[in-house]
């Protein structure tokens, strides 16, 4: 891989990270509401999730599910309940956030979301075709394709790390010490609004 073909796929994918989204608002809400370490784990699981569909974009399965449109409504709508469920919990939740528990237990439910935030969202897979189709080719070999799928998954991983070591440091914590309980309620309305608007775009994807 030559250097500039390295520097726009890491552009590409950089800025693809740092879209907001709800990949951003589940990494944030584990790190903010969980702890730096719940952060770290959703952030890794996200990273693994990116990779899979950077491999799924290189070896051409993800267009079949992106032609197939049983497979992506059906990633589409369970998506959807995914985030609902989040936005739910948090706004029901009514337990006090303990700023100072460094609790580690839940790690496995903390990496699934993150991982499952990622890959039941279908869009990341069309982003993915899209973007990597320009740096497809029969010539490519072992070596490049790897470079593109690593690329991907560790730039993910390492965008979301930062975040959450960012909205976890001490200038924000002592923040949302003061706000925990509005800012938990917020990102639960937020999770639904998402939701909302993705079953509203599914919606007019079935009455076009």
């Amino acid at each position: 891989m030559s250097l500039i073909v390295f520097i726009q796929v890491f552009f590409v994918c950089l800025f693809g990270a740092m879209s907001p989204g709800p990949s951003m608002a589940v990494v944030i809400n584990n790190a903010v509401f969980k702890n730096r370490y719940h952060g770290v784990l959703t952030s890794i699981g996200h990273g693994l999730g990116i990779t899979i569909y950077a491999i799924f974009a290189v070896i051409g399965i993800g267009l079949i599910i992106n032609t197939n449109i049983l497979i992506f409504n059906g990633m589409k709508i369970i998506s959807i309940m995914f985030l609902i469920y989040l936005g739910l919990k948090a706004i029901t939740n009514k337990e006090k956030v303990n700023f100072e528990n460094k609790e580690l237990s839940g790690r496995a439910t903390s990496f699934f979301q993150g991982l499952s935030i990622a890959i039941l969202n279908p869009k990341i897979l069309v982003w993915f075709v899209a973007i990597y189709s320009q740096f497809m080719s029969k010539s490519n070999d072992f070596l490049f394709n790897t470079y593109l799928v690593l690329i991907a998954g560790v730039i993910d991983t390492c965008w979301y790390i930062l975040l959450t070591i960012m909205a976890t440091s001490d200038v924000a914590l002592r923040y949302l010490k003061s706000k925990s309980d509005i800012l938990q309620k917020l990102l639960g309305f937020i999770f639904i609004m998402i939701g909302m608007v993705l079953i509203l775009d599914l919606y007019l994807t079935f009455n076009k």
